[in-house]
């Protein structure tokens, strides 16, 4: 199991989520095939920063997972509308 740190910016006007909120945001994009197992997630007025617990094959693979679902989430997500992923950053 690795442990991937991953930061969410929001734009000043979006509203602040709460941490529950996005943590159900979240699990709401992720599959069986992400090797998610555990999330935590901190929202603050800048936008939100977490770590996700992954099974994966090496550190790697779990930072390309990590991103995957956060870039999932911004995708699919309305209430995450204009946030972007900050880290983990393309390698």
């Amino acid at each position: 199991m690795h442990l991937v740190e991953f930061v969410f910016a929001k734009p000043p006007e979006a509203p602040v989520l709460s941490s529950d909120a996005l943590l159900a945001e979240l699990w709401a994009v992720c599959g069986p095939d992400d090797g998610v197992e555990h999330v935590r997630v901190h929202a603050s007025r800048a936008g939100a920063r977490g770590v996700a617990f992954l099974l994966a094959p090496d550190e790697a693979s779990a930072v390309r997972r990590c991103r995957a679902v956060c870039r999932r989430v911004l995708v699919l997500s309305s209430a995450l509308g204009d946030w972007r992923l900050t880290h983990p950053v393309e390698a």
